[in-house]
């Protein structure tokens, strides 16, 4: 259960972690049930997407007061809806020139997620950075390489779309047709979910399968993923209950399961592309601290458009 404290006490955190200033801080639909695999106390402080300005030094941290960096805080502590919390300096990055802060706050977990899944996990190819002269270099997709994203309208399916097309991937993603022309416009072709299974979809055409599915939904999507898999290629999922079809996988398929490790190295690569103007997160709507439980609620449907963000 949830409640709101309008006073709290300011957190004295240990000398290898940052005090910060929150700005915005981002929900992670189904951070609510998470208790059984995390270490949480009786009281916990949800959301761990935040931006924020560095108050307190860290020796030998790249951050100094006065910063302002965005970051995901590791669940097993305390989260970031709050005027004052704590962030590791590994856990951070500087934000990227040019974003707002509760543009920031989005990115963290939906990109840090995509990022490993597309490139650790997901092995779709080495992963492509930003080099000093502002060329993007590194990774590319071997030519013809598809990529299945299921849940593309969602935080991490958005991001998900844009790398796999910064690697040249083919992407199709699979959302309700009210976020068809937004896909569309960061690179993806849209299958409606509600019109048409991904095994309609696919038919007969082995051409039309996928060397990598990455599941963001779930549940019955996962049978959509299944349906849809070369031979040989990765299912990558990040949702729990994550099962194998039960007439057994496709031939050579292989599977990944995975949470998110938060790497402020890896979000720096991010934020490159982001100044860059290649990547971008979706703010779906902006609400008050005070106002949880509207936000909360919005992100409970399940049909947010990006992540739904607190302001504090």
């Amino acid at each position: 259960t949830l409640s709101y404290l309008p006073s709290s006490p300011l957190p004295s955190p240990p000398p290898t972690t940052h005090l910060l200033a929150v700005h915005s801080t981002a929900i992670t639909n189904g951070e609510l049930t998470w208790a059984p695999y995390v270490s949480w106390p009786a009281q916990q402080i949800p959301c761990y997407d935040v931006s924020g300005t560095i108050l307190t030094p860290v020796s030998g941290s790249p951050f100094s007061p006065g910063d302002r960096v965005f970051g995901r805080v590791d669940a097993n502590r305390e989260g970031t809806a709050r005027e004052y919390a704590e962030i590791l300096p590994s856990e951070a990055a500087h934000v990227p020139r040019g974003l707002g802060m509760v543009e920031a706050a989005v990115v963290p977990m939906s990109g840090l997620t995509a990022w490993q899944g597309l490139f650790e996990k997901g092995e779709l190819c080495k992963a492509p950075f930003v080099d000093k002269g502002g060329e993007v270099v590194g990774g590319r997709a071997a030519e013809g390489k598809r990529v299945l994203v299921l849940g593309a309208a969602g935080g991490v399916g958005i991001m998900a779309v844009q790398f796999a097309r910064i690697v040249g991937a083919k992407v199709v993603g699979t959302a309700s047709g009210r976020n068809k022309e937004f896909l569309e416009g960061l690179g993806a072709e849209v299958v409606d979910y509600t019109k048409v299974s991904m095994k309609e979809w696919v038919g007969g055409d082995e051409e039309r399968r996928f060397d990598v599915v990455f599941d963001c939904v779930g549940g019955k999507s996962m049978l959509d993923g299944w349906n849809a898999i070369k031979k040989g290629g990765m299912y990558v999922s990040v949702v729990t209950g994550f099962r194998e079809p039960e007439g057994g996988k496709p031939e050579g398929a292989r599977t990944s399961w995975f949470i998110m490790k938060s790497r402020g190295e890896q979000l720096e690569e991010i934020a490159k592309f982001i100044e860059k103007g290649l990547v971008k997160g979706a703010v779906d709507s902006v609400w008050k601290l005070e106002e949880w439980e509207t936000a909360f609620a919005k992100t409970a449907t399940g049909h947010a458009r990006g992540k739904v963000v607190l302001k504090i």
